[in-house]
């Protein structure tokens, strides 16, 4: 969830991008569906990563520190995930039929980490857009 939440959050800040908002003004464009306390904290970490900056003050809040063409999907997702593995590491290998299993969920492991790789904030955004067009 950590990671959704945080593709929700960054999202909105994509939209937003070269404007800081609030914590509140964020999660209301998100529609409340992020927790606040789970936004603050995902906001921290993103922030710790250089993904987000800060500013103090009235007319401060949250902003991506790079363009949102310049943030992949698997930048976030594995930053709060640590780059969880979808599918776990098979230990050893004792026959043919374990290894030929092995080797499947490592292929889709990798397909995973490719389109994830492929995708920036900015493509999220105009899909999102273009959706919303479409109602």
């Amino acid at each position: 969830m950590k990671s959704e939440y945080a593709l929700r959050l960054m999202i909105v800040l994509a939209k937003e991008y070269g404007r800081y908002l609030s914590v509140t003004e964020i999660l209301n464009r998100t529609r409340e569906s992020v927790p606040r306390e789970f936004a603050e904290k995902i906001l921290y970490i993103l922030r710790r990563a250089g993904m987000v900056k800060t500013k103090r003050g009235k007319s401060g809040g949250y902003m991506l520190a790079r363009p949102p063409k310049e943030i992949r999907v698997s930048d976030i997702i594995f930053l709060l995930d640590r780059k969880a593995k979808v599918f776990f590491d098979m230990p050893g290998c004792p026959d043919e039929l374990n290894c030929v299993i092995r080797s499947l969920w490592k292929r889709v492991e990798n397909e995973i980490e490719r389109v994830l790789g492929s995708v920036t904030l900015e493509d999220l955004v105009k899909e999102q857009e273009e959706k919303l067009k479409q109602m």
